[in-house]
């Protein structure tokens, strides 16, 4: 008979639970998206219990291991200490962390090996993987080919006979499932499934994020925005529109700008002289929440510089493990402003921007 969850019974339950794992059962556990089954994942008889339940006998014998199952964690440390952690899975784990969110990484001892994570939200399940002896395999309360369960009432009479207990914790909040999102040790992302998280909001958390900083973001921070874009795509062998996929995002911004002017024509001009197109550029006006997040600020001059340094110190500096210190992008000389120049001279300027801008976004 299943548990039906209350504040009365809540520890008796937790009990009850953890005795079933300890002992190689199976349980039927809430989470914020679907039902799940699982067990303790270092116990292989009760993983192979698992696993028959879910893909049937034909799965079973050498060889045959069949598709992995997550592992369900108490906190993404736990996961980044088997799995590895490039910046853009931390930042997924820091967005979406405990909640609907599964992240795939390469094992930390087995090179090629893929491990699938989660850390879920519902408080239930979030204690009884702190206390358990192991973190959970857990895979969705349902027979492959049938709907996962949103509730108890739901599920298939299979999975009732299949564990040593079913809690009920009422409806699931979200009724739909995680998000699958592989992140490999260099940073690129593929959406292997998009479920309770949109996938593009899920890439755009996920970026490491290179800023390029002027003026008025109308010239010199848009062309050196469109000439980095195009050189790392090619150095990752990408097209532009594929940064985002490899874990970066480019952007650019003005230390006094009006938003939603487009680039000079004349920077436009030159640009597209040399196969850049910055046509579509609208400018953005600096501010800290975008100094905070970025990994890397390229300034063109020593006053764009200086206001970068300020806002950070203001706001008690970037919330990113990776990010380093604002620096000029010509090292220790300015790019200057082509302002009021004529189009030669927005031509010298892309040239001096071209020769400053690193190989790849980090390096």
């Amino acid at each position: 008979m299943p548990i039906k969850l209350d504040e009365g019974n809540r520890e008796d339950a937790l009990q009850e639970a953890l005795a079933i794992l300890d002992g190689g059962g199976l349980l039927c556990l809430p989470t914020e998206t679907v039902y799940g089954i699982g067990c303790r994942s270092d116990l292989p008889k009760a993983v192979a219990r698992l696993r028959l339940f879910k893909e049937g006998p034909s799965k079973q014998g050498p060889g045959k291991e069949g598709r992995p199952f997550t592992l369900h964690v108490a906190d993404p440390a736990t996961a980044f200490e088997r799995g590895i952690g490039s910046p853009q899975a931390r930042r997924l784990a820091r967005s979406f962390w405990p909640g609907p969110l599964t992240l795939v990484l390469e094992d930390c001892e087995h090179e090629g090996r893929k491990l699938g994570f989660r850390v879920v939200r519902h408080p239930f399940t979030q204690e009884l993987l702190r206390r358990a002896a192991a973190p959970l395999l857990l895979s969705s309360a349902n027979k492959k080919g049938q709907k996962a369960a949103h509730d108890v009432e739901s599920l298939d009479a299979a999975v009732k006979d299949a564990v040593g207990l079913v809690i009920d914790a009422g409806p699931c909040e979200l009724g739909e499932a995680s998000t699958v999102i592989a992140v490999d040790p260099k940073g690129r992302i593929e959406i292997s499934r998009e479920g309770a998280i949109d996938g593009e909001l899920a890439l755009l958390r996920a970026a490491t994020l290179i800023l390029f900083l002027c003026s008025g973001n109308t010239c010199r921070s848009p062309m050196a925005e469109g000439i980095a874009r195009q050189l790392w795509a090619r150095s990752l062998r990408v097209d532009p529109d594929q940064l985002l996929d490899c874990g970066y995002l480019v952007t650019s911004a003005g230390c006094m700008a009006t938003p939603g002017r487009p680039a000079s024509p004349f920077a436009t001009q030159a640009m597209e002289d040399q196969g850049y197109d910055i046509a579509e550029h609208s400018s953005c006006n600096l501010e800290p929440a975008l100094l905070v997040r970025a990994s890397r600020i390229f300034c063109m001059g020593q006053n764009h510089l200086e206001m970068a340094r300020l806002m950070l110190d203001q706001v008690g500096g970037s919330i990113e493990e990776d990010a380093r210190a604002p620096e000029l992008l010509a090292g220790d000389a300015e790019i200057e402003d082509p302002f009021g120049s004529p189009l030669a001279g927005y031509r010298e300027t892309l040239e001096a921007i071209r020769s400053f801008i690193p190989k790849l976004p980090m390096g």
